[in-house]
């Protein structure tokens, strides 16, 4: 099919590199513009980038839709419970996440609004919790999701560390938004043409709750530089994700108070903390007060942060899906230390891309072996390195994907 219209609705500004879920969008973004027209509808019912080229570079169009001031009102409702029984309550009686209380009638009106207006042919959607978007594709139009990853076991492994640190009301809720994800896309999945999902592991979980569904993998992917720089002083550590996101934020926190005073305890000089990101919460506004850690906020070249960087750090301890930040580490020729919630979801050799570490004084030893070793460093970089562009060159996985979604367009 020639001249094909699309309208790609998301819940962040699709990039090329910085925020995860943003990367993920890029990349059926860069996907779509290779065959059709793009419209995107941002939905940012998420923390996370804004602005970006990515969108100017495809020369697709963009849409806006605020929702902050627009939320449901059954959920703002709820949410001015006091009892947290009751809110559970309420929520759970509510059947959607909180993520698409940002769906309210006015911004669905909105949202159908742009969609009349372009007449696309292939309607894609980003992310479950915006999975009710497909009841506003035109009649003829051909839909499709992109899970990215399996919401509900994300969710329970937030709540099994809530419920460890013992806030079981947390924990209550985070399982019941991972349920309610779970619900969207037992209304709404059918409607859909196909389905995405970026690892084997999900789609396994997901075809076990949902086995009438079908799920195509397209795994994550990266810009791999044909030769990174490398000018680090073999004591930084980097980390690089979406602060506002919950596993990210708890990690670091975990690191920077259970990990690094053990770090510092093992070696002669603390190393440096360059964490790069945005949506930083109050908690970790205040680790900029320790001299060695630096908050930079969103970093528009991640290139030369990566150049500095002795090690990457993944410290999250909760979440799933295939962490797009090991990925792009590796690609830029640096040694990862993560945990071994962090590498669920990858299949790359064993020992690739850096050290796997368990509890605090595991992560510390971890980060003190990579530090004192400069060429097993390199040897692990460079495997991973390598494993990365056979299996998540970006332009390769583009191409893929592009072809399977014109293909389904084709077959409508």
């Amino acid at each position: 099919m020639t001249n094909a219209r699309a309208v790609f609705v998301t819940p962040v500004e699709p990039a090329r590199t910085g925020n995860g879920l943003a990367m993920r969008m890029g990349l059926f973004l860069s996907a779509l513009s290779r065959f059709a027209t793009v419209d995107v509808i941002i939905v940012p019912v998420v923390a996370g980038q804004t602005g970006g080229s990515l969108i100017e570079a495809v020369g697709a169009r963009r849409h806006v839709v605020p929702t902050h001031d627009f939320i449901d009102t059954r959920y703002s409702l709820l949410m001015r419970m006091h009892d947290p029984n009751m809110r559970l309550a309420a929520f759970r009686a509510y059947g959607r996440p909180s993520l698409s209380s940002g769906l309210s009638p006015r911004v669905l009106d909105s949202i159908a609004g742009i969609i009349r207006d372009c007449k696309p042919d292939m309607l894609h959607v980003g992310r479950s919790y915006l999975s009710e978007v497909v009841t506003l594709a035109p009649a003829g139009a051909v839909a499709t999701l992109d899970l990215d990853e399996d919401d509900l076991s994300n969710f329970k492994s937030q709540a099994a560390l809530a419920r460890r640190q013992g806030d079981g009301d947390r924990a209550d809720w985070l399982v019941q938004e991972g349920c309610a994800c779970d619900m969207m896309i037992e209304r709404f999945g059918h409607m859909f043409h196909r389905v995405f999902i970026a690892s084997d592991r999900d789609a396994r979980l997901l075809s076990r709750r949902r086995p009438a569904m079908a799920f195509t993998r397209i795994e994550n992917a990266v810009d791999t530089p044909s030769r990174p720089l490398r000018r680090d002083d073999g004591s930084t550590l980097l980390f690089v994700g979406a602060l506002g996101y919950a596993p990210n934020s708890e990690g670091l926190l975990w690191f920077a108070e259970q990990v690094l005073p053990r770090l510092k305890a093992m070696r002669a000089g603390v190393p440096r903390l360059l964490i790069a990101g945005a949506g930083a919460r109050r908690e970790l506004l205040a680790l900029s007060r320790h001299s060695r850690i630096r908050l930079l906020g969103r970093v528009e070249d991640l290139s030369r942060l990566y150049a500095q960087a002795t090690l990457a750090l993944a410290p999250m301890r909760s979440g799933g899906g295939t962490r797009i930040k090991l990925l792009e580490a590796a690609a830029y020729g640096v040694a990862s230390v993560f945990t071994e919630a962090a590498a669920e979801g990858l299949e790359w050799p064993l020992d690739a891309g850096g050290w796997r570490a368990g509890d605090a004084r595991d992560f510390a030893t971890a980060c003190l072996a990579a530090l004192e070793n400069p060429a097993e460093r390199r040897r692990r970089a460079m495997t991973a390195r390598h494993w990365i562009r056979r299996r998540h060159a970006r332009d390769h996985i583009v191409c893929t994907l592009a072809g399977t979604l014109k293909a389904t367009l084709q077959r409508g």
